[in-house]
This record gives structure tokens, sequence and C-alpha cells, in this order.
């Protein structure tokens, strides 16, 4: 299986150092973000983060439930630390962006999209709460939480004319 533009652990704390350094080089005015490709992005890559759940200590409940939380808890700083930027972030989105996809656009300042973009949130189809930034973020960018909570509970594609109608993008 072919990974389209997912987002790996390992580039969370490179993302985090990444806007640290913007946030502090005075020749940097504005950061843009695309994706390169078929799609912007396919979200979080599961067996990437699957295959570093267990730990050596152990593989009950506890423990992967911890280790879950630990990683999820690396991609939400990795999207906070654009929300905070104190740059112009602007992303550049095509094709898909899907799960994680949204919650890093969420965080942030300017959304573009070409004709061919749809959006997806993509979490509640394999168990889980979109729980890295698109449920508190989502809300804000769009100001509808009916259609965010339709989006995140649902799995609907939504394309970029309803995303620009709705605000998410311009």
């Amino acid at each position: 299986m072919k990974v389209m533009n997912s987002e790996l652990l390992s580039s969370c704390s490179e993302m985090v150092d990444c806007f640290n350094e913007i946030a502090m080089n005075s020749d940097c005015r504005v950061v843009v973000l695309s994706g390169a490709g078929k799609f912007f992005t396919a979200g979080i890559d599961l067996t990437d983060v699957a295959s570093d759940v267990l730990s050596p200590e152990g593989d009950d409940t506890a423990r992967i439930s911890w280790n879950i939380r630990k990683k999820l808890f690396k991609f939400q700083e990795a999207f906070s630390v654009i929300e905070r930027c104190p740059k112009p972030v602007v992303v550049a989105i095509h094709g898909a962006c899907i799960g994680a996809g949204v919650d890093l656009i969420s965080a942030c300042d300017i959304r573009m999209c070409t004709q061919d973009a749809w959006f997806q949130v993509k979490e509640v189809d394999i168990g889980l709460a979109a729980d890295v930034g698109t449920l508190q973020r989502l809300p804000k960018v769009i100001g509808s939480r009916s259609l965010v909570n339709e989006l995140a509970l649902t799995a609907r594609k939504m394309f970029a004319d309803e995303a620009k109608s709705s605000g998410l993008v311009r």
C-alpha cells in the first residue's frame, strides 16, 4: 500500500523545532505549507503509530493506552506550534486533506484550496475522536459546531465549494 503524504510521528518533533526557529527568525515573514504529489495529506500514518505503541514494559491495555496518549500529545503539539506561530501561516491544499490534515489546516491562519480539494474528518471510521485539533479549532474556523459535529460523526467528504462557503478556505 502506498502512503500518500501521511504524517509521521517522527516528523512531529521536527515540525515543533522548525516552527520555533521560524518564530525567532526575523528574516522569515510568512510560512507557506503545501503538499507534494496527488494529495495534500492522507492524515496520520496509523501503521507508523501502531508499530510504536507497544512498550518494552508490557503490552497490557493500560500501557498501550498510555503510549497512545503520549503519541497523541506529540501530534497535538506539532499542530499547536503552528497556531502559536507569530508569523502568518498560509496553507495551500490540493486533492485530499484527510484526518490529521484537517487538524493541521485548522491551526493555520489562511487556508486556500484548489477546486479538486476535498476534506474528510475520517477518525470516526476507525473508532477514534478527532482530538489532535479538529474538534477544538474547526468550530472557531467555520463558526458552526453543528457542521463540525456532522463532519466528525459521519466522516463525509466536504468538497471545495462547500469548504469555501462554510469559511474553511478562501
